[in-house]
């Protein structure tokens, strides 16, 4: 018995650690002051670069000062605008794409959608890195009027939506 546990430990041991985590991370804040939705999203360097690259015939090397392609903002921003679409009390409104930050294999993308003065309900569908990787998860938190709201979204459910 003891042998068969050691090997199923062993088994369960190595087998997650060849397997990858597909998942980004989406924060959505509603500021009032400027009448805003402000989204971080917190995306892996190597997905995003490779989803990147399916539509380029270049390596983009995001975040490396010296070798970073000169459109990568602008691709980014076609990116974002082609994968995620966000509606605010019913009516469907445009994210501008704001620039990005590099922290260790992570990229932070940030968007805004300006004059958004309440929020009743937001409608977010959120198909990043889904064309591929097929376990790949979008985890989105949205905060507005005092609370927090989380989506989990998927492939085949790559639409959710929150009311206030």
């Amino acid at each position: 018995m003891r042998y068969f546990a050691l090997v199923l430990s062993f088994f369960l041991l190595t087998s997650f650690s060849y397997h990858k985590f597909y998942v980004s991370i989406s924060e959505v804040n509603h500021n009032t002051e400027t009448a805003a939705l402000e989204i971080s999203m917190k995306i892996f360097t190597d997905d995003l670069e490779a989803a990147l690259e399916e539509d380029t015939s270049e390596k983009l090397w995001i975040g490396d000062p010296e070798r970073e392609v000169p459109t990568t903002d602008s691709l980014l921003a076609i990116y974002f605008d082609k994968k995620v679409t966000v509606s605010v009390n019913g009516e469907e409104k445009e994210a501008i794409f704001l620039g990005k930050e590099l922290e260790a294999d992570v990229t932070w993308c940030y968007l805004e959608i300006q004059d958004v003065p309440a929020v009743k309900s937001v409608s977010i569908d959120n198909r990043i890195l889904m064309e591929l990787f097929d376990d790949q998860k979008n985890l989105v938190h949205i905060y507005a009027n005092g609370k927090e709201k989380s989506l989990f979204l998927r492939r085949g459910k790559t639409t959710g939506e929150v009311s206030y």
